[in-house]
């Protein structure tokens, strides 16, 4: 094989490498998707407030009773200068958690609105467990609140 085809072809390999990169989300020259940044959360039932948490930090308990749905809990959030705004408006942010013991505690959305910032607490058995959420966007979180600490009473 000749020098100069030699070339040519690894030329051509390095090329294709470079534009299959391109086009990756890891790619620092693409341009980057909004985020939505906050720093805390609130959860509120027909405007008022029930707990809050910022950087990660609450004073607050959640409350839960076995078989009973909880009121339902819309969200918002705390910007970088404390201030409150509601969720993101795009249907790629979605609202997400997790239950530290699920055999204690349960989360349901209305089938209409799965994904959106708005829920619904239902115990399962008596106990405390903790609960985070987040704003998720294609797969992975922009927002994690925090653990708040849920107690789950029977009635």
């Amino acid at each position: 094989m000749s020098d100069i085809l030699f070339k040519s072809y690894i030329f051509i390999f390095v090329l294709g490498l470079i534009s299959i990169n391109a086009c990756s989300e890891d790619d620092p020259v693409a341009p980057q998707e909004e985020h939505f940044e906050a720093i805390g959360m609130i959860i509120e039932t027909s405007g008022i407030r029930v707990a809050s948490i910022l950087r990660g930090e609450t004073d607050d308990t959640l409350h839960a009773f076995v078989n009973i749905d909880s009121d339902h809990y819309e969200v918002k959030f705390y910007d970088e200068d404390e201030n409150i705004v509601d969720p993101p408006d795009d249907e790629d942010q979605t609202f997400d958690w997790q239950i530290d013991n699920p055999e204690i505690l349960e989360v349901s959305q209305h089938e209409a609105h799965q994904g959106e910032f708005e829920f619904h607490l239902r115990g399962k058995a008596e106990g405390t467990t903790f609960i985070e959420f987040f704003i998720m966007h294609l797969g992975h979180p922009d927002f994690r609140s925090g653990k708040f600490p849920v107690k789950v009473s029977a009635q």
